[in-house]
């Protein structure tokens, strides 16, 4: 395979790039167990978005076991990612401050723990507990696995690296979904829905015993810089100021407290920056490096992670709802149509390095541009069809959509991770983490304002909210070609 050019050099960006001998990345050593350490560090991303996604079918059988009121059901449901999201870039920047992989292994110890206690859960009130505190774990770890592969990967294997990075995460989603629904239906033992939650429990056991035999321990790479306290403090009020009128919006509860929340969170949000500027320009420890967002293609990069699963998590949610209440699927069933879009996100992710080979990060705007054809034809399969008759188009519909998700996600994250230095790794994916989460809640939030509708008892409004869903993928497509434009610009000026 020919080897994928970086966009950009390690280092500051806009820097040219700096010859890195074939056998070291970044400069040191190359691990020879390194790819054996990829198959270990992908349980985390895997484990991150199943456990997000799982809990999405296996709701109602939680609901049946401890009847769950309104506010504890969203608890269970979204505290999860509410907190994950919040925590990424401190976690991020918590493996650059103490070694990457002590973090990672802190990180599936305290997600086993966690995953263990929403398993053996007693009462809402312990569920809620451990489902936030599973969050809190799922933050430490998952920015780790980028920010390795980021400083053990040379450059000429990056891409794919990272196209197995993007098979992980992407199948972690698909698995969540198909097993959410199919596991409490099985009944195992008679434990319901208990062993959604046990899964996590073997995968981090394995995986953190195998990551001390390939990996060797890494140096910290801002050690000795403390943390900015007052930094971790601004972002996570911040973020959470700016995530929970996002999800009372679905509700009908917005107004009148959330237009003040999120002009709190603005404030907040731009004194973080203010702040992360200035002791970045007195060299002290910073959380996130403000630089990073000089060069347009970071900034272009992390906007359209931020369209990607603004658009692409509402609609596998959308879609898990559909089959059920109007196809009248059951939920072991309505998991399984997701199977053929799995199949299609392993065969982009895997795809994405040879077709970049060759054709350069055009490919980059033909992935978004998949993405959105998939969408538009669940779109115009709800709108034409007939809940018993479209299982079969959308599922072809997903699949495309599965295609063109796969093959971006990898891309998009070398794009972005190439602006990164190795020793601010951590920090860089952290903010691509970030984004993810934010679009994700935003998306639900947004799209789910056009699904609900306004008098109680009335259907679901699907079709108005997949038009909503494929205008915020065809918005993905303008970024990917704007990236797209700006890479190249910068390669040519150096």
């Amino acid at each position: 395979m020919k080897p994928v050019p970086a966009v950009l050099a390690p280092g500051a960006p806009g820097r040219p790039p700096s010859p890195v001998p074939p056998g070291q990345a970044d400069g040191a050593p190359l691990n020879p167990r390194r790819w054996q350490a990829l198959a270990v560090l992908a349980v985390g991303p895997f484990l991150s978005l199943f456990d997000q996604f799982c809990v999405n079918l296996a709701a109602p059988s939680i609901n049946r076991s401890f009847t769950l009121s309104p506010l504890e059901f969203q608890a269970v449901v979204g505290g999860y990612s509410l907190v994950y999201g919040l925590g990424l870039i401190t976690g991020g920047r918590l493996g650059d401050l103490f070694g990457r992989r002590r973090v990672y292994r802190v990180g599936l110890a305290l997600f086993a723990v966690t995953s263990l206690a929403c398993a053996l859960a007693w009462s809402p009130a312990v569920l809620i507990a451990a489902r936030l505190a599973q969050g809190a774990a799922a933050a430490v770890l998952q920015p780790q696995v980028l920010a390795l592969i980021r400083v053990q990967f040379p450059p000429a294997e990056r891409a794919r690296a990272l196209s197995w990075y993007g098979v992980s995460m992407s199948l972690g989603m698909i698995c969540g979904q198909v097993l959410g629904g199919a596991i409490p239906s099985w009944d195992l033992l008679g434990l319901g829905w208990r062993p959604v939650f046990l899964v996590a429990v073997p995968l981090c056991a394995v995986a953190h015993l195998a990551i001390a035999r390939t990996l060797p321990a890494d140096r910290a790479a801002r050690a000795g810089q403390g943390i900015d306290g007052a930094g971790i403090a601004l972002s996570t009020t911040g973020f959470a100021l700016l995530l929970l009128p996002l999800a009372a919006l679905q509700e009908g509860s917005f107004l009148p407290a959330g237009p003040v929340l999120l002009a709190a969170a603005a404030l907040l949000l731009t004194v973080f920056v203010a702040h992360q500027t200035r002791r970045e320009r007195g060299d002290r420890a910073v959380l996130l490096p403000v630089r990073l967002f000089a060069g347009r293609t970071f900034g272009l990069g992390v906007l359209l992670n931020f369209l990607l699963y603004m658009s692409s998590v509402p609609f596998a949610v959308m879609l898990g709802l559909y089959l059920q209440d109007e196809s009248r699927l059951s939920p072991a069933v309505a998991g399984l149509v997701f199977t053929p879009a799995a199949v299609a996100i392993a065969a982009g992710s895997r795809l994405a390095p040879a077709l970049q080979g060759r054709f350069g990060l055009r490919v980059l705007v033909v992935a978004a541009a998949l993405t959105a054809a998939g969408l538009a034809g669940a779109l115009a399969t709800v709108g034409l069809g007939t809940p018993d008759a479209v299982v079969l188009p959308l599922t072809v519909s997903f699949a495309v959509y599965g295609l063109g998700n796969g093959m971006i996600v990898p891309l998009l994250t070398g794009v972005v991770l190439a602006q990164v230095p190795p020793q601010d790794a951590g920090a860089g994916s952290g903010v691509l983490s970030t984004a993810q989460q934010l679009g994700a809640a935003a998306g639900i939030a947004v799209i789910g304002a056009f699904l609900y509708p306004a008098a109680t008892g009335a259907p679901l409004r699907y079709a108005d909210a997949m038009w909503a869903g494929t205008s915020l993928a065809v918005l993905g497509v303008v970024c990917a070609a704007l990236l797209t434009s700006a890479a190249r610009r910068q390669r040519a000026g150096n």
